[in-house]
């Protein structure tokens, strides 16, 4: 026996994936950008609102996850992309289900901001 360590090999991923991967990234982070603004934006929902016929504290839950979750979608796939190419794997559909989890958690907010206006 020796005591010779082998390092597994290397995997090996296209320089295709890799730019893919980066554009969809940047496409992901102006889109978390107008995301957040939108979900600011969910806030006119309490215009219509008159002596109490709006739970309010409702409203700013919902506002706040709205405009939070692309930013929080966002770092989540930053990371796990990070992770996943360290290791050598393909990465190009990160950013995608990054972009899922924004619009699922983006349509939760904002269901939470409308359903509070009474």
């Amino acid at each position: 026996m020796s005591d010779t360590a082998y390092a597994p090999a290397a995997r090996s991923v296209s320089p295709a994936d890799r730019v893919v991967t980066v554009l969809l990234m940047v496409g992901l982070a102006v889109l978390v950008f107008i995301g957040s603004v939108f979900g600011l934006l969910t806030a006119m929902a309490s215009d219509g609102c008159t002596d109490d016929s709006c739970n309010t504290t409702l409203i700013g839950v919902g506002v706040i996850t709205s405009a939070g979750a692309p930013v929080v979608a966002f770092l989540v796939a930053l990371v796990w992309l990070i992770v996943r190419w360290a290791r050598g794997r393909r990465t190009w559909w990160v950013p995608l289900a990054g972009l899922a989890l924004g619009v699922a958690g983006w349509f939760a907010g904002a269901l939470v901001t409308f359903s509070a206006v009474g």
